[in-house]
């Protein structure tokens, strides 16, 4: 999903606000390929410190299947942010933009970090990794748009990238509440003190739901405010992203003590996958 946002941003909303692309074919490549191996390693990392809870809650999983060792693991892991920062230390060298190696690497050490720690940390955490995924999104963005063009963004641009930013975060933070819900077992034998562990599955339901609804609201609004003449898009958005949303509140009214975890976590797949879809529209 991300690198299928990355090639939406690039040759589908950028054209739309006619500002011209910066990053040549191999170099674009070079990016989304970077950004991809950053996010494999964060989940690699995630499933090392993860292990002894997957043994409950996930025991499909390579590593807790042993088909993987933990060794072979750490050197995927440092393998992959090793590629990665020499490919965005090329295109930074390249274009000008050398802070984007620090931006990288920040992120390579706060998945490690959050992966580590701050994920035992309830609310915290969620609201980190959803920051870090929101932003693996918008990096091309940031090349093209804010870093190397000169010339004047309009406003529509910037609310429409703050609200794609915006999305990302949202539907991700709802789903890693989601996630930490589905792995309370897990959680709990291993120690860590997770949202759903303090305030149990009742109330996070609640939380889930009112966030869920926000969200909904949040799109509603944007659309109407920024997005108002274009009807497809309108309707795209409805059937897209706001009718699964709006399953995934009835079914947890209706089947509260027996809320499908999985098939609410999958409906905010579905969701972030109908918003990355929706550049499209933009094609001209």
């Amino acid at each position: 999903m991300i690198a299928l946002a990355q090639v939406l941003f690039k040759y589908a909303f950028l054209p739309a606000f006619d500002i011209p692309s910066q990053l040549r074919g191999f170099d674009f490549a070079m990016l989304c390929t970077a950004i991809i191996f950053v996010t494999a390693a964060g989940n690699i990392i995630n499933d090392i410190f993860d292990i002894k809870a997957d043994f409950v809650n996930r025991r499909s999983r390579p590593l807790a299947q042993q088909r993987i060792s933990i060794g072979n693991a750490y050197a995927l892991y440092f393998t992959l942010n090793l590629l990665a920062l020499f490919l965005i230390r090329n295109i930074a060298f390249r274009y000008q933009t050398l802070n984007l190696i620090t931006i990288v690497f920040a992120i390579i050490v706060l998945l490690y970090l959050y992966s580590k720690y701050f994920k035992k940390i309830p609310l915290f955490g969620n609201i980190l990794v959803s920051i870090l995924v929101s932003l693996s999104f918008l990096l091309v963005i940031y090349i093209e748009a804010f870093a190397l063009s000169d010339q004047s963004i309009s406003n529509t641009f910037r609310y429409l990238i703050l609200g794609y930013a915006a999305l990302a975060f949202w539907a991700n933070f709802n789903r890693e509440l989601i996630k930490d819900v589905q792995d309370i077992k897990g959680d709990y034998a291993q120690g860590i003190t997770t949202l759903p562990i303090l305030l149990g599955k009742s109330r996070m339901n609640i939380l889930i739901f009112i966030s869920t609804l926000f969200l909904i609201f949040a799109l509603i609004i944007g659309v109407k405010v920024y997005i108002q003449p274009n009807l497809v898009f309108v309707l795209y958005l409805t059937f897209g992203t706001c009718l699964p949303l709006i399953y995934g509140l009835y079914h947890i009214y209706q089947k509260e003590l027996k809320t499908n975890y999985k098939l609410l976590s999958n409906l905010y797949k579905s969701v972030m996958l109908a918003g990355i879809l929706s550049l499209i529209l933009f094609w001209t």
